[in-house]
């Protein structure tokens, strides 16, 4: 039996890290239509963050969405 991560939870995961290679992956994730912006707000929503880190998550869904060429 294999078991594979939900791609929108390995997507928060990796804004979180926030590492440019995460970034990068998850630009790649969006520009491949793999993710659904709405979807991930709603992940966001639901993940255990601080006040000062969630704005900053959003802010990179966001710009992956808005740059998707």
């Amino acid at each position: 039996v294999g078991l594979c991560l939900d791609v929108h939870n390995l997507a928060i995961s990796k804004y979180v890290a926030g590492r440019p290679k995460d970034l990068e992956f998850t630009r790649g994730l969006a520009r491949a239509d793999m993710i659904d912006c709405k979807e991930l707000v709603q992940r966001l929503a639901k993940t255990k963050l601080t006040r000062i880190v969630r704005p900053m998550i959003k802010a990179r869904i966001d710009a992956d969405f808005r740059n998707r060429e």
